[in-house]
């Protein structure tokens, strides 16, 4: 029998459902996982080095600002970079983005064009672990610049990095990279693993996985676990 495993439209259904069916917000659900993801970290980072997380535009961006902030309350050095701006960010990831912004400084990066030599020579001479809170597990095409210009930073730092969910490049359903992808140490992937998971194709990126909880219903999972894998949506 193959692992539990979610396709992509399975992971945004299931994050639906959990909040319009459960009742658990969407906020409570990214705390869970920017927390879960954290207390990994600081596992895996024993000598306390410091962290750059990568935040994006999207809901991965979101976890990346609450792994930020309980990182610092841990005593461990954070900066943070986030590839746009904190009003036009997801209503859920604006939260966090907000409540980072009136703690502690915030990088802003313009996503449009090619990527700036300040933001390069950051993400080279990053002296710890590097966060990959980038892209999520919607992307369904390459990368553009910048983006595809900071992967390749990140994979060219030769610093350990942890991938939020998925690395970002990487196909959910495949696991094989749409263009440039993040080479991970360790992925935190939320609920389960992802389908393109199991390909022994995605294990370059992947590094090794860790499955977070995000307090997402026990009822509401089993659901899917019991299901045939490539079943309908439930609409």
């Amino acid at each position: 029998m193959s692992p539990f495993a979610l396709s992509r439209d399975e992971v945004r259904e299931l994050d639906r459902r959990a909040i319009q069916e459960y009742g658990v917000p969407g906020v409570v659900l990214m705390e869970n996982a920017g927390r879960g993801a954290a207390e990994l970290l600081l596992r895996l980072n024993a000598d306390r080095q410091p962290v750059l997380i990568l935040c994006g535009p999207g809901n991965n961006g979101g976890d990346g600002f609450v792994m930020a902030r309980h990182l610092q309350n841990a005593g461990i050095e954070v900066d943070v970079l986030l590839f746009g701006s904190v009003d036009r960010l997801s209503p859920d990831a604006k939260v966090n983005g907000q409540i980072w912004q009136k703690s502690a400084a915030l990088w802003k990066v313009d996503p449009a064009g090619r990527l700036d030599a300040d933001i390069r020579r950051i993400i080279a001479s990053a002296q710890g672990w590097i966060v990959d809170a980038l892209f999520g597990t919607g992307l369904t095409r390459a990368l553009t610049a910048p983006y595809d210009e900071v992967v390749a930073a990140v994979n060219a730092s030769g610093r350990p990095v942890l991938a939020v969910d998925i690395p970002s490049g990487m196909d959910c359903d495949t696991g094989e990279p749409l263009g440039q992808a993040i080479k991970a140490a360790h992925t935190a992937t939320f609920v389960t693993l992802k389908k393109g998971f199991l390909s022994p194709k995605a294990k370059p990126w992947l590094g090794e996985v860790h499955v977070i909880d995000i307090g997402a219903s026990k009822k509401l999972v089993d659901e899917y676990r019991g299901r045939p894998s490539g079943s309908p949506a439930k609409q």
